[in-house]
């Protein structure tokens, strides 16, 4: 699987280039103002490469296990190897979002369109007192959503709201991955129930922000 994604992705680098025979090849390092590589202009252009990724504070800043980072990280890119994208490169893939089987499926609709995935959001965030922040039918994109909302909280509230989008989003690809790959119906109760599980393994892994909002449920 590993060495098809490799694959996939060479492809789509490469599907737009044309060769020319008649060009002698020049190794050009496209991050440098020379187009000379070295030490200082790797450095320099990935550090330009960060301060200029707007999204790149709450991806990289929000406490959250590295894999789910990456994971953000893809839908901020449209990375994501969902039916949109599988269709452009003419591979098999589910005709409509399989939680809603209302509408074409794209990271942002499984994310913040589709209304199985708001009525997740909205229950995730309702004990935490978030709810008036769930995704309304008006929000199309992701992380458009994650960034008006990440400043309505601030300090560790804060962060913990960040570590809980994260971990609403990173519980959303999984569950829908188990529709896709394993024939699992969609469950809101089943979201609900590993939300809690993952978050509460969170907390135990170093998540202030999520154990500052868990100890305001009660009982929890």
């Amino acid at each position: 699987m590993g060495v098809l994604v490799d694959y996939l992705n060479l492809w789509e680098l490469l599907s737009e280039i044309v060769l020319q025979p008649e060009v002698e090849d020049k190794h050009i390092f496209s991050i440098a103002a020379d187009g000379k590589y070295s030490a200082k202009s790797a450095y320099e252009g990935l550090f330009a490469g960060s301060t200029s990724f707007g999204l790149y504070h709450l991806i990289w800043k929000t406490w959250a296990p590295p894999k789910c980072r990456f994971f953000l990280w893809l839908v901020a890119n449209k990375r994501c190897w969902t039916a949109d994208r599988l269709a452009k490169r003419g591979l098999d893939h589910p005709a409509r979002c399989l939680f809603c089987d209302q509408e074409a499926e794209t990271i942002d609709h499984i994310l913040v369109s589709c209304v199985f995935t708001r009525v997740f959001w909205f229950s995730l965030l309702k004990p935490f007192g978030f709810q008036r922040l769930a995704p309304q039918p008006g929000h199309s994109s992701f992380m458009a959503w994650w960034e008006q909302i990440s400043g309505l909280a601030s300090g560790i509230r804060g962060k913990g709201l960040n570590s809980l989008v994260a971990l609403g989003a990173w519980i959303t690809w999984k569950h829908r991955n188990s529709c896709v790959f394993d024939g699992c119906t969609p469950s809101l109760d089943l979201s609900i129930n590993l939300a809690r599980e993952e978050r509460q393994s969170w907390e135990m892994a170093g998540a202030k922000g999520l154990s500052y909002l868990a100890a305001l449920i009660p009982g929890d």
